[in-house]
């Protein structure tokens, strides 16, 4: 008979160079998007005032301000969900991987059993994983190669990828429990 094995563990994401040139992506779309409708309005707006349509030209104005005030808002939450952490949970065998994003959205990125892992290895284990390189990576990690950075190989929905992530040592002694020595290998 088993114990049942409860483990959690919260893995904040370092903001990288990708984060970065996602934010200024973001901005930058949000400025352009702003300023083409500010100048179709304003445009909008300035024929009616010369036409002498002044309660025409006000709404179009209005109009204006409340699109740039959409779309800083939308750019804004955009940018918001850059700031991520990996919780991971390991309940009897079953690794769950979910992405918090901004501490307010949730999404389970990962979720397999232990025992179907093809290898489990410390990320500078090239003699490992050398055979698995060309595999697609997701990585689920603050983004720092640590001591505590692994690489398994499984396959998630129908598709063979090598997963980062940065368990804690008592994490590790519990999956090492349903993972034959030959499939992991621990950092001496």
């Amino acid at each position: 008979m088993r114990n049942d094995v409860f483990k959690e563990q919260l893995v904040k994401k370092e903001f990288d160079q990708k984060d970065r040139s996602k934010r200024i992506y973001i901005i930058g779309i949000a400025i352009a998007i702003a300023l083409f409708f500010w100048e179709v309005c304003m445009a909008r707006a300035s024929v009616f005032y010369d036409q002498g349509n002044d309660s025409m030209g006000y709404a179009f104005t209005l109009l204006s301000v409340i699109i740039v005030g959409i779309d800083i808002f939308v750019a804004v939450k955009k940018i918001k969900l850059l700031n991520k952490e990996f919780e991971y949970a390991y309940t009897d065998g079953i690794l769950d991987i979910d992405v918090i994003m901004n501490r307010t959205k949730r999404k389970k990125v990962f979720e397999g059993n232990v025992s179907e892992f093809e290898i489990m290895a410390h990320i500078d284990d090239k003699e490992h994983l050398a055979m698995y390189e060309n595999i697609p990576v997701e990585n689920f990690s603050s983004g720092e190669v640590l001591g505590n950075t692994y690489v398994f190989v499984a396959t998630y929905k129908g598709k063979r990828k090598r997963f980062i992530i940065e368990p804690r040592e008592d994490i590790l002694m519990a999956m090492r429990v349903d993972l034959t020595p030959r499939r992991m290998f621990l950092k001496k």
